[in-house]
């Protein structure tokens, strides 16, 4: 690995309590790998590999929801998505706050806070994002830019929401 930064989140588990997660972020940049390492403690680390630290936080995501345990970073909000040139150049690490029927101009930092209530799963979020870019779609103003603009936007969504490694 190339760069590590170490930084600590929250999760929200089922019953209410909320645990401060230590994460260890690093890239492969010969790899071209994204890896968050979840450190639960000297003998127990669950790491996440991806081609973009935007995916290796879904999966980091997914095996909190399989314990009950909700991410609380800006990341797992259903109206938070990279954009593929933010995904290409830095990993995802900096995504846009999405509005049904609107182009996204706030951009965030994935590992930012979020309230528990601002928060979702992985499916909501990507549900979110496909109402998203249907709303955007359907103010395109002649249907050939719509079928244009859908292989682009099949192509992006697939890439996004492909299954983890």
């Amino acid at each position: 690995m190339n760069k590590t930064e170490n930084i600590t989140a929250n999760a929200r588990f089922s019953e209410g309590a909320v645990a401060e997660l230590r994460l260890e972020i690093s890239i492969d940049k010969e790899c071209r790998l994204w890896q968050i390492r979840l450190l639960e403690s000297e003998e127990n680390e669950t790491s996440f590999r991806e081609t973009d630290l935007y995916k290796a936080m879904q999966a980091l995501r997914k095996h909190l929801e399989a314990k009950g345990g909700q991410l609380l970073c800006a990341g797992a909000r259903p109206d938070v998505v990279p954009s593929g040139m933010s995904r290409d150049m830095g990993g995802g690490r900096r995504a846009y706050v999405i509005q049904l029927g609107k182009q996204a101009t706030e951009l965030v930092d994935i590992f930012a806070y979020a309230d528990p209530a601002a928060v979702g799963t992985v499916q909501q979020q990507r549900e979110f994002v496909e109402a998203w870019w249907a709303s955007l779609h359907a103010k395109l103003p002649s249907p050939k830019l719509r079928r244009e603009s859908n292989s682009r936007i099949v192509t992006w969504f697939k890439n996004l929401f492909s299954k983890s490694r």
